[in-house]
């Protein structure tokens, strides 16, 4: 049988103490409040909800005196904080539970009273204690089981009062309503079913290093980082718990703060990729001056479970994909990479880069496609026949001859593009949009004449062409109707 060393100790006899704080005319005490009033008598404390907390109060009556006494000063240091608590003393935190919730003030049940304290009260009781109930793997519930039904069907038996559901038969209580019915009947019977698990304030997990002498560069960063990482990492370790995101704070010698966060797409702790990916970031965004203090700040999160199997190759690790990002990154510029996703929008070629999800399972069974240069849009004329669209992602400038309002000739600079005269031309046809922005537009328009693209990310005006060219090729022309420039968005396959 397992005892507490608290229990082995002469003197140190099971005391517990549970605090209610009942919600009375819509108001609520901040769980907190009640967490701060309960540390202040023990370090040993369990939230079961936000207004219940069970307390660990062994070795307090040498301090106060009696439990009667000791229930006294916990209400009377909650009264000094603006609290109203119903506070229940007992040997069994499951005692001191129900009777704080049970009955308003302080009660207090002696050592070999606790059957007859819960006796004569409600079955309704079980379920207002509901979050009082452990995981399912001390006490699995079926998925169709609940509280309330429960009660209700005890009472079908003709019960009443919890000293009723204790004198039942455990195996035949058991027969009929599963493990649920004799956890409950634990708790009728005032016995703990499980021990307390003391409540822990969040760890933080931040390292700060002051520098004797300034330092600039990624070089010298590097090693700070390093040092800062590395027993973070441990501690992330310990604890089972990977970055979720990543923030350095950098403080100049002008006295400012210059601080970069990072987002973590798959938690991790490996120093290597972390420190990685705070110098590329900081390489792309690097600060103004010399830095004399260093804070590195860590948000975790659960450690992740991967489980491979025997017949697939496994997957990166997303160290080594996050890495492979940031570098990405770094290179080609921020937004710039990551998989296209269409935006609501009638601009043409409208899309947006959408960052890559490291979760490999969401993708099984679905295939994805990366932006690339062009974009492929297959449209069905006719049944049989398919045509296929292929934009290119930024338009190419081109010189084009126009008669009669219609282009005749089409010519560009591009290498191993053909061109040549308009055999056939079928259009125009206007679009626009976003020009409703009014003083947005024009501005986007001023810049829009200086960019050799002519495609703007918000408003647009143009007249759209689809042509055939006597060297045999089809292609869909616009001219940019502010700027009067021609370019070639697709061609014809």
């Amino acid at each position: 049988m397992f005892s507490s060393p608290q229990a082995l100790v002469p003197g140190l006899s099971p005391l517990f103490g549970a605090l209610y704080a009942r919600p009375s005319q819509g108001s609520t005490v901040s769980p907190a409040l009640l967490l701060e009033i309960a540390e202040t008598f023990s370090p040993r404390f369990e939230q079961h909800r936000a207004d219940l907390v069970s307390v660990d109060l062994r070795g307090l009556d040498r301090l106060f005196g009696t439990p009667q006494l000791v229930g006294e000063e916990m209400r009377r240091v909650a009264a000094s904080r603006g609290v109203q608590l119903h506070v229940g003393i007992a040997t069994t935190r499951t005692v001191a539970t129900v009777m704080a919730i049970a009955q308003p003030g302080l009660s207090v049940v002696p050592a070999g009273g606790e059957a007859a304290a819960l006796a004569p009260l409600s079955l309704v009781l079980l379920e207002q204690i509901d979050a009082y109930r452990p995981s399912d793997r001390v006490a699995p519930t079926p998925v169709s089981a609940t509280v309330a039904g429960m009660v209700a069907t005890i009472k079908t038996w003709g019960l009443r009062t919890l000293g009723e559901l204790a004198a039942l038969p455990a195996a035949d209580l058991s027969a009929r309503t599963g493990r649920m019915g004799l956890f409950w009947q634990q708790i009728a019977r005032g016995g703990d079913a499980r021990p307390l698990v003391p409540t822990r304030a969040d760890e933080r997990f931040e390292g700060t290093l002051e520098l004797e002498w300034p330092i600039e560069g990624l070089e010298p960063l590097s090693f700070v980082l390093t040092r800062l990482l590395e027993p973070l990492s441990t501690r992330l370790e310990r604890a089972d718990r990977g970055a979720a995101a990543l923030q350095v704070s950098l403080r100049l010698i002008d006295r400012t703060v210059y601080a970069r966060r990072l987002e973590i797409p798959a938690p991790m702790r490996d120093v290597r990729a972390l420190r990685t990916l705070a110098l590329l970031d900081l390489e792309a965004h690097p600060p103004g001056t010399g830095i004399d203090s260093v804070t590195v700040t860590i948000d975790p999160t659960p450690g992740r479970i991967l489980q491979h199997t025997l017949f697939t190759r496994p997957h990166p690790t997303p160290e080594q994909l996050s890495t492979l990002l940031a570098r990405l990154g770094a290179l080609m510029g921020e937004g710039r990479i990551g998989a296209a996703v269409p935006v609501d929008s009638h601009r043409p070629g409208a899309f947006a880069m959408k960052p890559f999800a490291l979760d490999h399972t969401a993708g099984v069974g679905r295939r994805s496609s990366v932006a690339g240069r062009q974009k492929s849009i297959v449209d069905s004329p006719e049944p049989g026949v398919r045509s296929a669209l292929r934009r290119y992602r930024q338009p190419v400038a081109a010189r084009v001859a126009v008669a009669d309002g219609r282009p005749v000739r089409v010519t560009t600079d591009r290498p191993n593009w053909g061109g040549g005269a308009v055999t056939t031309a079928v259009g125009p046809w206007r679009t626009s949009g976003e020009w409703w922005e009014g003083e947005a537009f024009v501005s986007r328009m001023s810049v829009l004449s200086s960019r050799p693209s002519g495609v703007d990310a918000g408003a647009w005006d143009r007249d759209e062409w689809d042509v055939a060219l006597a060297d045999g090729g089809m292609y869909r022309i616009f001219q940019n109707r502010v700027t009067s420039q021609w370019f070639v968005d697709a061609v014809m396959d």
